[in-house]
């Protein structure tokens, strides 16, 4: 048996299978002088895709949208150590500042809606038989049917390569982390009288500096963000490992029944299925040819 499908159709089933990928990640982490973590979630849209001579697929500029991205930065603010501002000689001090110890601050980093690319896959096609976990022993092939748990033949895109270009981060993010602190900083002081919290933030001086050595940022703050998400955390290889597992197991490109219904029940009948075996995918740059054995 041979069944042949055009580039045009592959595309077509290419694009379901696109559009039904979504994933959600999350991690924290510490990293010496600060903590951090995030959550995610994206999903593909868009790319290009090439059916070649030799068997392989590739696809390009895949759109990544990332829906959901967010990353908390956590870190310690050094204490205000408070002092006297009206001493009295005898009596030590008339009007003080008390110390105050600011601990863990936590700026929240809101870029979702941002996309990148996947700019490169390289698959061939592989055929996978799957076995309904609900199907139960004893079971016959018609006793699968008609309790909707036949077997399956699968046809999965199967990743050689996949290659995610980093997100090209907006420089304002260093404008969002500054806001952020000085937000915490305002909630930590809240309970102040405006004159203090002015003379507080007076003494902290540039915050940004502040942010700055509190996380032993040496380069621009964009720079230091993709450095924590794609090399700390690791984030552009979980999305390379998530897209592949996704083409070459979780979603098939195609798929029917096995054995396969080739008439349907009637009153009185039962339906007649044909056994499929050996079955075996592949790609020309015209289409996908499908064959397998039709028997017991």
């Amino acid at each position: 048996m041979t069944i042949a499908a055009s580039a045009n159709a592959f595309e077509e089933l290419f694009v379901i299978v696109r559009d039904n990928f979504d994933f959600p990640a999350s991690d924290a982490a510490d990293f010496g002088p600060f903590s951090a973590s995030y959550q995610i979630e994206l999903h593909l849209e868009d790319g290009s895709l090439t059916l070649n001579d030799d068997g392989t697929i590739e696809i390009q500029d895949l759109d990544i949208v990332w829906d959901t991205l967010k990353v908390k930065v956590c870190f310690t603010i050094p204490p205000f150590p408070g002092f006297c501002v009206v001493p009295d000689p005898w009596n030590g001090c008339l009007v003080g500042i008390p110390p105050i110890n600011f601990g863990t601050i936590c700026a929240p980093i809101d870029l979702s809606g941002l996309v990148s690319k996947i700019i490169d896959v390289k698959a061939s096609l592989v055929a996978n038989y799957f076995v309904d976990p609900a199907r139960l022993p004893g079971w016959s092939d018609l006793d699968a049917e008609f309790n909707g748990h036949p077997n399956k033949w699968q046809i999965f895109i199967d990743p050689v390569s996949v290659l995610v270009e980093p997100i090209d981060i907006p420089a304002t993010v260093e404008n969002i982390l500054e806001n952020a602190v000085k937000d915490a900083v305002d909630s930590a002081i809240s309970f102040l009288p405006d004159w203090l919290k002015d003379f507080i933030w007076s003494f902290l001086g540039g915050i940004l500096d502040l942010i700055l050595d509190a996380l032993d940022i040496v380069t621009d703050v964009a720079e230091w963000l993709s450095d924590l998400l794609f090399n700390l955390f690791g984030l552009l290889g979980i999305i390379e490992t998530a897209v592949a597992d996704y083409f070459a197991s979780k979603y098939p490109i195609f798929e029917f029944e096995d054995p396969y219904p080739i008439l349907d029940a009637e009153p009185g009948l039962i339906p007649v299925k044909i056994p499929i075996r050996n079955l075996a995918a592949t790609v020309n740059s015209k289409e996908m040819v499908v064959v397998a054995d039709v028997g017991p």
